[in-house]
């Protein structure tokens, strides 16, 4: 089953994405992606398009592996906000340990728009 079979809701969307990530499931967690979706994040040029977002997370992504913990979530009809944390480890091997905010937008349980936000510099 993927991340936008029903009877989903926007909440379990993202929350099945933070589940994927953390387990090092890209290709699970961006299922939820529409093909024209845009990404924004601190440091980083907009990411349009899934193969975009996708070589991002393959080759670009500062962080090699870690947890999400979401402190809350709040759902719209058509969007979700989330406030949480990471902590984790970089590619480099580095601990990382920071608070995040992410926006989601969403067309037919498929995320057009995601933009994220760091208490750090451009993790």
């Amino acid at each position: 089953m993927t991340l936008t079979s029903k009877p989903f809701t926007l909440s379990i969307v993202v929350n099945n994405y933070y589940r994927c990530i953390d387990h090092g499931d890209v290709p699970a967690a961006l299922s939820c992606f529409a093909a024209n979706a845009v990404y924004r994040r601190p440091g980083y040029e907009a990411l349009t398009g899934l193969a975009s977002i996708e070589q991002y997370y393959h080759r670009t992504r500062i962080i090699g592996a870690g947890r999400h913990t979401i402190e809350s979530l709040i759902e719209g009809e058509d969007e979700v906000a989330v406030r949480g944390s990471l902590v984790g480890r970089s590619r480099e091997g580095l601990p990382l340990d920071v608070r995040f905010a992410d926006f989601w937008r969403f067309r037919e349980l498929l995320v057009v728009e995601r933009n994220t936000y760091f208490d750090a510099a451009a993790v």
